[in-house]
Formats: structure tokens, C-alpha cells, sequence
């Protein structure tokens, strides 16, 4: 049976926070989630954290940039900070970094926007390209670890997933790249995980629940502070009605409601 499973594939996931309008149970902590066009074949129509797969050139980009960042980080993310931040970029057009040093507003990031973003998408420009134009630094002490994922054995298509904590920059406006991504949403994390249905995959939904024991960012900050990360690949147990993930207990995670959620792709087609 081992020989048969598939390799996860490295990738990199990005909660991006903000305080926004305070909700009267859950405070003002708000996420970016970004809505995947329904016709993708992974997670088609799911909601989502902006993020994909690694590019080797960005981890060798990053690596060769951001040498004193990588004291303090665990190893398993070292080198996909860089593939992040790129990511959101491409899908949601925010920029976190800053511009000749200084912080990027709306103005700036419209205009990285429509000078950069479409080439991106088209793959007519590399990430080191980008930086070395636009002036533009991305700074890894914005970049925080925030979980490890990987897909369970049992899917043929699986991910080494790092998931990162970013503060959302002040004054930027994220838009959907109309490709990949439909849609670009703040919510409050709680709320998001108690209306759901059918449209968070598995980790989303455990990681927003994490996000929502606390209600502003300065609380999502300190909580992760901390927290031990704990690697998580998930054993899924199929039963003659239902099919559940079971996770190890002290990666910190509470119970989630498994038949609200809906798996990446089916596995009766796998």
C-alpha cells in the first residue's frame, strides 16, 4: 500500500488578519478568504487562504535574501515565505512589504497592480524580476508560522502545507485575480466556520477555528506566540456511513462539525 502514495507537494498558505467592524460575539478580528473558481479541479468553488504551490526559485531566492530571518523559524518553513507572499499577490493583489523602505499604501500597491500583476498571472515574470524593478522588499518578520498540514496518505493528490500569519497592510484594497480566484471576502473567522456548509475544506475550517479563539489581532498575535506548532497528517477513518479525519490531540485543535466540510477532491474519482 505505501508504495502507492503520492508524494505531497510543497506549498504555502496565508491567513491575512485585520481588526475590522466589531461583530458582537467574536471582536473585531477579520481574515481574508478567497472563493476558487468551481471549475479548478483541487478545491474548485471552496473557500480558501490565498496560496499554492512552491517555486524552487523563489525558496532559493528567499534563501539567499533573507538569510538572518531564518534564525528562530522552524525549520519546515524555511524558504516558503517568499512563495507566500507572492501567492497573494497574484490572488488577491495585496502587497506585504514595502516600497524604497517605506510602507505600501493603495496608491502604491494600484500601481504594482496593473504594472506587475498581469505578468505574473501569465507567467511572463519571475518573483526576483519583480523585486528588482519594482523596488519593492518583502519582509520576513510580517511572515508569521502558523500551522503544518500535510494531506493525508490516502489522497492522490496531496500538499506539504505551511500555513503563515500576516497582519493585512493598512490601506490596501484586495481585488480577485478572475482566474483562479472569483472572490475576496474579510469575515470574522468564527462566523465563517458556525455558517458554513459545504464550501471549507478540512484544514481551512480547523485552522479558521484556531484564528477564532482569538478577537483581535493583537490577541491572534500573542496566542501565537504561545503555541507549540505541531505537524499535522490527518488519518482519515471511513466508516460504512461517513468518513472522518482524525488529527493527533495535542496539536491544540477543538472538534469541527467533519460533514459540514467537503474534501479537496473526491475520492471515488481518485
Amino acid at each position: 500500500m505505501t508504495d502507492n502514495v503520492t508524494t505531497p507537494r510543497d506549498s504555502a498558505s496565508v491567513l491575512i488578519i485585520r481588526d475590522g467592524a466589531a461583530h458582537a460575539v467574536h471582536g473585531t478580528l477579520q481574515i481574508l478568504m478567497v472563493k476558487r473558481h468551481k471549475n479548478i479541479k483541487f478545491a474548485g468553488g471552496a473557500y480558501v487562504f490565498p496560496g499554492g504551490k512552491l517555486d524552487p526559485a523563489d525558496k532559493a531566492l528567499e534563501e539567499r535574501d533573507q538569510k538572518a530571518s531564518l534564525d528562530g523559524i522552524g525549520e519546515e518553513f524555511r524558504g516558503l515565505r517568499y512563495a507566500a507572499l507572492r501567492e497573494v499577490f497574484e490572488e488577491t493583489g495585496l502587497v506585504i512589504g514595502t516600497l524604497d523602505g517605506k510602507p505600501i499604501g493603495e496608491g502604491g500597491r494600484k500601481t504594482l497592480d496593473v504594472t506587475y500583476r498581469p505578468d505574473f498571472l501569465s507567467r511572463k515574470i519571475t518573483l526576483a524580476e519583480f523585486l528588482e524593478r519594482s523596488g519593492v522588499t518583502l519582509d520576513m518578520s510580517d511572515c508569521l508560522p502558523f500551522a503544518h498540514w500535510i494531506t493525508p496518505t490516502a489522497y492522490p493528490i496531496r500538499f506539504d502545507t505551511r500555513f503563515f500569519l500576516c497582519v493585512a497592510p493598512e490601506g490596501q484594497l484586495p481585488s480577485p485575480d478572475g482566474h483562479e480566484i472569483t472572490e475576496v471576502e474579510w469575515m470574522h473567522p468564527m462566523t465563517l466556520v458556525e455558517e458554513s456548509d459545504g464550501v471549507l475544506m478540512f484544514p481551512t475550517m480547523m485552522n479558521l477555528k484556531m484564528l477564532g479563539q482569538a478577537k483581535s489581532v493583537a490577541e491572534a498575535l500573542k496566542l501565537l506566540a504561545e503555541r507549540t506548532i505541531v505537524t499535522v497528517t490527518p488519518e482519515v477513518i471511513v466508516g460504512e456511513k461517513l468518513r472522518f479525519r482524525k488529527i493527533p490531540a495535542d496539536a491544540g485543535y477543538d472538534d469541527v462539525d467533519q460533514s459540514r466540510t467537503r474534501a479537496a477532491i473526491d475520492l471515488k474519482k481518485g
